[in-house]
C-alpha cells in the first residue's frame, strides 16, 4: 500500500491527506537530465546510501529508515539548481513493495515534497479546520456611515486557539500544493459566519480561481452552502487573488464564467499590484476592482502614486467597473479619492477587520479644497518641521525618484547611500522566486573588490532568515570576526572582503523583494542607532520608487493595450473605422506640407450577402478574416494602413504612393485573395469569393478637402462593380464630381 501524501493533486480540495514520509519505506527520484543523476549518485555514493539504478530514464530508487526521506530531500536541496528542484520528479512508497498504477498519481517534484513535508503544521490545521473569517467593511465612498458590504479575511488557529495571520498561511499552503484546500476551508468558513452573524450587503470572499481543476465539481460545495444559507448570488462578490500572473488565462475565464452564469459578481484584486492584472482588465471585465493599499497610502502627497491612481480611475470610470479603495488610514487619502470618482472605501480609518462585522461605521464629511494647492501647502508644513533624519532621506528620496526606469533607481539608491553614510561598498540584493538572488548593482570605493552579478544559490533560505527580514528586522555586524557566525559563513564574508556589514530589508507589502546593504571592507564599524534607522527609511523609499516604478511599466502597456483595442476591428483585428478616419486625416495634413503622393484603395467582397444566405453569418465572418488577413499581407510599409471600412468593404491607405504603385498593390491583394480559394458557388463572376477595388491618388493640400480622395476612390469602386466586380478601377480625382 502507498503513502497517502497527495501533493501534487491540484483537484484534491475535498482530501487533506497526512505525509507518511516519516516512516519506512522506498524512494524514488527521476530526473532531468543525466547530469543531475550523477551529482546525487556521488552525493549517495560519499554516504555509503544504496541505491538501485532505472534503466528506461534517469532515475534511481533506494530504502529509507523512518524520517531519511525528509533528509535525503534537504541534502539534495542544497546540492541541486533551482531547475533541478523543480523539474526532478519524486515517489514515495510507505513499506517495501514495489509501486503500483495508481501510486504514480502521487508523484511530484522534489521542491514541492520537501515544502510539504515541512508543513505538518498546516495540514494538522487544515484536516482539524482550525480557520476562522474576520470582517473588515466596505463603504460608500461618499458617505461613510453606508456600509455596502464585507471582505472576508481568512484566519488560521492554532491548537491554544491563538490567531494565526494569512502570511506564513498562504506562504506554506502555495509551495506545498495545499492552495485548493486551503480555498475550500477558506469560502465555506466565510459562508458560515455570514449565516451566523446573518451579515447583510455584499460579500468579498477572496479566491485562488486557477487551484481549481473542474470548477463545476470543486465549486459545488460552495454554491450549495450559499444555497443552504438562504445568500442571494448577487450578495456575493468573488475576488480573484492570484491575477499576478495566470497560467491558464482560459482556465481562468472558465471558472469566472461559472460564477457569472450562477448569478455571482467577480472583483480583480490589488489592482496596482499585479504583474499583468491590468491587461487583464479587458479580458475579464470584472464588476469590481481593489486598488492597492500600498498604492492608495499618501496618495495625497504623492506625485507618482497620484498620477498612477487618477489614471486607473478614469480607466475604470470609462468602463463602467466600480472601484474599492483598500487600506486608506488617514482622511486626506479619503477626500482625494472622493474628488477623484472612487467608488468605494476600505481601511482602519472606516474600521479594522473583525470577528463579529461591524453595523455601524463613521461619517467623514467631505473637505471642497484646491487639491494641488493644498497638497504644497502640505507637504512645505512638513518640510519645515522636519529634522536633519528627515531632510536627508527626503533629498536622497527625491534624487533616487528622479526615474521610474528601475535600474536606474537602484544605481541612484547605493550611490546616495554609500555617499551618506561613507561606507566602503553598498549593494542590492534581488531575490529571485526560489530565494536564491544575486548582486543587482552595487557602488564601490575605491581598492575596494567588485562583487556585482554574485550569484547565491541559497534555496533554504526562506526557511531560516526570510521570516526575520519580512518582519522588518535589521542586522548589523561591528566585526564578522567576532560575530559567532559558522566557519563556512565567516569563510564566505572574507571572501568577499566584508569586514562589517548592516543588512535591511527591501519590503513590498509581505513579499521580502531584496536587501540593501552597506560592507566595511578595511576595518570594524560601529553601527549607530540612528544610522540603522536612517538605512531603514531609505530602504523604505526605495521598495516604493521599485514598486511605482513597476507600476508604471504596467499602466504604459495597459494604456497601450487600451488603446490598441480602441483602434481594431474586433472580427478582424485590422483597423477600425475610427482608427482609419484618425490615419487619413493625419496622412492628409502631413503629406500636404511634404507634397507627397497619396493612394487611398477602397475594396468590396463581391456578392456577400449571397455568401452569407448561403453559408451563414459564422462562416461569413471567418471569410472576412481571411480576407482581412490577406489584404495585410500585401501591404508592406510601416506607415500603410489596412482598415474595416464597413461590413464587407475594406480601405487601404499607401502614403507616399503613386497611382502604378497603388495598382500593383491592388493586383496583389486580389491575387492573394484568389489564393485564398474561398468557395462561393453563388457567386455570379467566380466560383470563390473575389474582390471589386477602387484605386485613387491624390498629392494633398490645403485648398482640397481629403473627402475628394475617398470620393474618387468610392467611385472608381463602384464603377468597379458596374463592370461586371472582381476588377481594378482607377479613378482620377478631378474627374470626380464634389
Amino acid at each position: 500500500m502507498s503513502q497517502i501524501c497527495s501533493i501534487s493533486k491540484t483537484c484534491a480540495c475535498r482530501n487533506v491527506a497526512r505525509c507518511q514520509t516519516k516512516e519506512a519505506g522506498r524512494l524514488f527520484l527521476w530526473f532531468p537530465v543525466p547530469h543531475t543523476l550523477k551529482k546525487v549518485t556521488s552525493y549517495l555514493n560519499k554516504f555509503a546510501l544504496k541505491y538501485e539504478l532505472m534503466h528506461e530514464r534517469p532515475g534511481l530508487s533506494l530504502d529509507c529508515r523512518p524520517g531519511q526521506s525528509q533528509e535525503i530531500a534537504r541534502n539534495l536541496a542544497q546540492l541541486l539548481a533551482p531547475r533541478e528542484l523543480k523539474e526532478t520528479q519524486v515517489l514515495f512508497i510507505r513499506g517495501a513493495i514495489q509501486p503500483q498504477i495508481h501510486d504514480f498519481s502521487d508523484i511530484t517534484s522534489l521542491q514541492r515534497f520537501i515544502k510539504f513535508n515541512q508543513s505538518d503544521w498546516l495540514v494538522e490545521m487544515l484536516v482539524t479546520e482550525r480557520f476562522t473569517s474576520y470582517f473588515q467593511a466596505i463603504v460608500s465612498i461618499q458617505d461613510t456611515s453606508q456600509i455596502y458590504g464585507y471582505e472576508s479575511l481568512l484566519r488560521g488557529l492554532d491548537e491554544q486557539g491563538n490567531l494565526v495571520l494569512p502570511g506564513s498561511i498562504m506562504e506554506l499552503a502555495t509551495e506545498a500544493g495545499l492552495i485548493p484546500q486551503l480555498d475550500q476551508i477558506a469560502r465555506l468558513s466565510t459562508i458560515a459566519q455570514i449565516s451566523r452573524h446573518q451579515v447583510s450587503g455584499h460579500i468579498f470572499i477572496n479566491f485562488a480561481p486557477t487551484s481549481l481543476y473542474d470548477p463545476v465539481f470543486c465549486l459545488r460545495s460552495t454554491v450549495e452552502a450559499i444555497d443552504q444559507a438562504g445568500i442571494s448570488h448577487d450578495r456575493i462578490v468573488f475576488e480573484v487573488v492570484e491575477s499576478d500572473n495566470p497560467q491558464d488565462l482560459a482556465h481562468l475565464k472558465a471558472v469566472l464564467q461559472y460564477y457569472r452564469d450562477a448569478g455571482f459578481l467577480i472583483a480583480l484584486d490589488d489592482l496596482g499590484s499585479g504583474y499583468s492584472s491590468l491587461n487583464l482588465l479587458h479580458q475579464l471585465r470584472p464588476d469590481f476592482i481593489k486598488l492597492d493599499m500600498e498604492l492608495i497610502r499618501d496618495v495625497h502627497q504623492n506625485l507618482y502614486k497620484a498620477s498612477i491612481t487618477e489614471k486607473l480611475l478614469e480607466i475604470t470610470q470609462k468602463l463602467n467597473i466600480q472601484t474599492v479603495a483598500e487600506g486608506i488610514e488617514c482622511i486626506e487619502e479619503l477626500n482625494w479619492l472622493r474628488e477623484r470618482g472612487a467608488t468605494l472605501a476600505q481601511g482602519y480609518l472606516i474600521a479594522k477587520p473583525s470577528a463579529v462585522p461591524v453595523t455601524t461605521t463613521p461619517h467623514f464629511e467631505a473637505i471642497a479644497s484646491n487639491v494641488a494647492l493644498a497638497d504644497c501647502k502640505l507637504v512645505e508644513q512638513h518640510v519645515q518641521h522636519q529634522n536633519e533624519s528627515e531632510r536627508i532621506v527626503a533629498a536622497v528620496t527625491q534624487r533616487i525618484r528622479q526615474s521610474l526606469e528601475l535600474d536606474e533607481i537602484l544605481k541612484t539608491t547605493v550611490a546616495e547611500v554609500r555617499q551618506l553614510f561613507e561606507v566602503d561598498r553598498v549593494i542590492i540584493y534581488q531575490f529571485k522566486p526560489d530565494w536564491s538572488g544575486l548582486v543587482a548593482v552595487e557602488s564601490l570605493a575605491e581598492e575596494c573588490m567588485s562583487i556585482l552579478g554574485f550569484n547565491v544559490m541559497d534555496t533554504c533560505f526562506q526557511s531560516t532568515r526570510a521570516a526575520y527580514f519580512q518582519q522588518g528586522n535589521t542586522r548589523a555586524i561591528k566585526d564578522v570576526e567576532n560575530a559567532g557566525l559558522s566557519p563556512c559563513h565567516l569563510d564566505l564574508l572574507r571572501s568577499l572582503q566584508i569586514r562589517a556589514n548592516l543588512v535591511v530589508p527591501i519590503l513590498q507589502k509581505e513579499r521580502l523583494w531584496g536587501l540593501l546593504i552597506a560592507h566595511q571592507c578595511r576595518h570594524p564599524r560601529q553601527w549607530q542607532q540612528s544610522e540603522i534607522n536612517l538605512f531603514n527609511q531609505l530602504a523604505g523609499q526605495t521598495a516604493i520608487a521599485i514598486q511605482q516604478s513597476e507600476l508604471y511599466h504596467q499602466l504604459q502597456q495597459a494604456n497601450q493595450e487600451l488603446q490598441r483595442l480602441a483602434c481594431s476591428d474586433g472580427l478582424t483585428q485590422v483597423g477600425n473605422r475610427r482608427c482609419f478616419d484618425d490615419t487619413f486625416n493625419a496622412q492628409w495634413q502631413r503629406l500636404a506640407r511634404e507634397q507627397g503622393s497619396l493612394s487611398l484603395i477602397l475594396c468590396d467582397v463581391d456578392y456577400f450577402k449571397l455568401y452569407n444566405d448561403t453559408h451563414g453569418h459564422l462562416a461569413g465572418d471567418d471569410a472576412l478574416r481571411q480576407v482581412a488577413k490577406a489584404i495585410s499581407q500585401t501591404v508592406k510599409c510601416p506607415a500603410d494602413l489596412v482598415a474595416r471600412y464597413g461590413g464587407e468593404e475594406f480601405a487601404v491607405i499607401l502614403p507616399n504612393t503613386d497611382m502604378e504603385g497603388a495598382i500593383a498593390v491592388a493586383r496583389n491583394i486580389q491575387t492573394n485573395v484568389s489564393v485564398l480559394k474561398m468557395p462561393h458557388p453563388h457567386s455570379h463572376v467566380s466560383e470563390f469569393i473575389t474582390l471589386s477595388l477602387g484605386v485613387a491618388t491624390i498629392t494633398p493640400h490645403r485648398q482640397l478637402s481629403p473627402a475628394t480622395l475617398v470620393a474618387a476612390a468610392d467611385q472608381g469602386l463602384y464603377q468597379a462593380k458596374a463592370q461586371g466586380r472582381n476588377c481594378v478601377v482607377q479613378m482620377d480625382c478631378e474627374d470626380v464630381e464634389h
